[in-house]
């Protein structure tokens, strides 16, 4: 039988056999996602953000519909991760799961990181998790007295670690610190997971970070820098108790690079809004006991613009800006 070409067709015929093709073929939007995500996570393997990431990702991927790839690209305190999503397309296929440090407290310090707070489509807020100051299981150091003490008997000698100069990590300690006049060396690193062996070598003597951290690591964890004693770890009295005034909490979420067509935002923001509702979700993030603070992309955005400003005076306090 002779072959009939579609422009050959009765137009009502012709539009059924169009409306059947691929919607590529006939100039429609293809759906998204079509490829694989990825989440940038600006840190190193095993800290706060990296862990939250690995917890919000597979979930997050179900309900988008797609995949999603971690990647973690460490150094300059998350400020080189931050400036490659800042710098990529926006199409909504890189991600990243951020928190303060790179994402307010770098470019508050330093004017070379190639981003600021305002290069970003915040899409959701996930955690919110109080620091804690940790020492290895088998430290000397049974409460955080003996701590401070064996910090004062040998100034200049006594260490503690980062994430990374200008991080939370490091600011909190560097006020800590020098509330006890203890001259402490700051030993910086590209991640929280880098850290863990040192400490637990007795290579550091301590370090400030989360729940998901110490329960992840089993490491042991001294005072709270929160009013209140933490969820948890009720045993662990808090900075207020022991008269410390230093506090501090890390918190983070997903943001894009700006300027994500509407459709493929809302998707977004919403895929992160129903993997965080999931049972599942819930359950792994209180079991690295940092349970869901939910944050929306209007409220997060706003959260990280003011956190901005207020860190920007704790940063030259600190001694931490460079020009």
């Amino acid at each position: 039988m002779k072959a009939v070409h579609p422009w050959q067709l009765p137009a009502v015929v012709f539009a059924v056999v169009l409306a059947s093709l691929p919607a590529r073929v006939h100039g429609q939007a293809p759906t998204f996602p079509e490829r694989p995500l990825t989440m940038v996570v600006p840190f190193g393997p095993g800290g706060t953000t990296d862990i939250m990431a690995r917890i919000l990702a597979d979930e997050f991927a179900r309900q988008l519909g797609g995949s999603v790839v971690v990647l973690n690209t460490a150094g300059a305190g998350g400020s080189i991760g931050m400036g490659n999503v800042a710098r990529a397309k926006a199409d909504g296929y890189t991600l990243s799961m951020t928190t303060i440090g790179p994402l307010v407290i770098q470019p508050a310090r330093r004017d070379n990181t190639g981003y600021t707070p305002e290069s970003f489509d915040y899409l959701c807020g996930t955690y919110d998790v109080p620091l804690l100051t940790l020492v290895a299981a088998s430290s000397p150091h049974k409460d955080y007295a003996a701590l401070v003490a064996a910090a004062k008997a040998k100034p200049g000698a006594f260490n503690y670690g980062s994430s990374g100069i200008g991080t939370l990590l490091h600011i909190s300690g560097l006020q800590q610190w020098r509330f006890h006049g203890v001259d402490a060396l700051h030993v910086p690193y590209k991640s929280t997971g880098d850290m863990v062996v040192p400490l637990k070598n007795g290579e550091l003597e301590v370090f400030n970070e989360t729940p998901p951290v110490a329960v992840q690591h089993q490491l042991r964890p001294l005072m709270s820098l929160t009013d209140q004693r933490v969820p948890g770890f009720e045993s662990v009295p808090s900075a207020r108790e022991l008269g410390v005034p230093v506090r501090g909490s890390v918190w983070g979420g997903l943001v894009a690079p700006k300027g994500l067509p509407a459709d493929v935002r809302g998707k977004l923001e919403t895929a992160c809004r129903r993997a965080t509702e999931t049972t599942l979700y819930k359950a792994r993030a209180q079991a690295a006991n940092s349970p869901l603070v939910w944050r929306d992309a209007t409220a997060f955005r706003g959260f990280a613009l003011s956190e901005f400003a207020k860190l920007r005076q704790v940063v030259i306090d600190a001694g931490l800006q460079e020009r």
